[in-house]
């Protein structure tokens, strides 16, 4: 069971200095690792691969000096960048998606540094030649340090640590008492089975005012300038305290969940898909319902608790009552069975069929017919 545990890393002046321009050398090697690989095709029609990559680092690093500052684990990183991100241009066009293929990268879109085999204690990260560097350590390290990743912030002022960690194996799933299914939505964040509901945030329409002034000193600034660079980090930042507060919000919802409920019960939605539809796209990436629910599993699976993740399809049209199909638009908010005559919200409607199904899908009750 692996768990990522992520700390604000505190280095010193020099240490973040340095950090800075392994970023720009890492930025510089990922660029041209990539154009070598467009040039050999479009000339030659040749294939490279991740290994060939890694043995013209090696002959780099023995004439450059600023390559050969870099740990060779983490220069070799942008070139497994590369390579995955070519692994998945392939794999979307053989199943047909928009592939997308892979772009160069600005120095203000490369900001993390990973590396395997790390060394960490309770309160610093050992980063080979440079040394302890400390971070905060807000809760307590766990299990076994297997890599770890250095991420600059957007605004480029602040740095975090992420240690991927070995918990061993996940505890043995405990019996189910309580049990609750999860309709998401806008207008209302989470409807529970048990009529509960959970108010959207929408943290982005909070901080629109703000963030739109920060937009319009930006838009008149010349580029190169300082000024403008200065504008940019104010802007970062302001949508860096938006995914703070979203996430932090996620989080408290998702640790009172596992903490009351045995078994949960979520739709397994497709985000990326529904964000197609320019009409509710904004709204749907503020709700951060993805957020939501991958902290869902992954709690759960460290507390021994039930996570199921089921089809929706049909979970806002049948009755839960007696799995009459009640057909309904998206506008009707209300469900009304003429079979049983249930009469209740059609979100908590829903989250009673998701219920239903993700006791079935955990095999603690047959699935319900008719």
């Amino acid at each position: 069971m692996l768990r990522t545990f992520r700390y604000r890393l505190k280095p010193t002046r020099h240490q973040a200095k340095v950090l800075g321009e392994w970023l720009a050398v890492s930025c510089e090697l990922y660029n041209a690792a990539l154009e070598e690989r467009r040039g050999a095709w479009k000339v030659a029609g040749k294939s490279i691969g991740l290994y060939d990559q890694f043995k013209s680092l090696t002959e780099i690093r023995a004439f450059s000096s600023d390559v050969a500052s870099i740990p060779v684990d983490i220069a070799r990183e942008p070139l497994r960048r590369v390579d995955r991100a070519f692994q998945a241009f392939f794999r979307r066009v053989k199943a047909g998606q928009k592939p997308g293929y892979p772009r160069f990268r600005s120095r203000d879109r490369y900001n993390s540094l990973a590396f395997s085999l790390a060394k960490a204690s309770e309160e610093a990260i050992t980063v080979p030649k440079l040394g302890c560097v400390r971070f905060k350590a807000h809760r307590k390290l766990r299990g076994r340090v297997k890599s770890a990743s250095l991420v600059r912030s957007p605004t480029g002022k602040t740095w975090s640590v992420s240690l991927v960690s070995d918990l061993g194996q996940a505890p043995e799933k405990q019996p189910v008492s309580s049990a609750v299914g999860i309709d998401v939505g806008l207008s209302i964040f989470a409807s529970l089975s048990d009529g509960q509901q959970i108010e959207n945030p929408r943290w982005l329409k909070q901080s629109e005012e703000e963030l739109a002034a920060k937009q319009r000193i930006l838009a008149p600034k010349r580029k190169g300038s300082n000024n403008r660079r200065q504008a940019r980090r104010n802007v970062a930042r302001c949508y860096e305290k938006i995914r703070n507060r979203r996430n932090n919000f996620c989080h408290h919802v998702s640790k009172w969940l596992v903490a009351t409920y045995d078994l949960i019960a979520f739709e397994a939605l497709s985000i990326q898909g529904m964000t197609k539809d320019g009409n509710f796209s904004k709204s749907i990436i503020d709700a951060a319902w993805g957020i939501l629910l991958r902290q869902i599993s992954y709690k759960a699976e460290e507390a021994g608790r039930y996570a199921v993740a089921v089809d929706p399809r049909g979970t806002s049209q049948l009755c839960s009552g007696c799995g009459e199909a009640v057909p309904k638009s998206l506008w009707e908010r209300t469900h009304r069975c003429p079979r049983c005559e249930l009469v209740l919200d059609r979100d908590h409607n829903a989250a009673r069929n998701i219920l239903a199904l993700g006791r079935s899908a955990a095999g603690l009750i047959e699935p319900r017919k008719g």
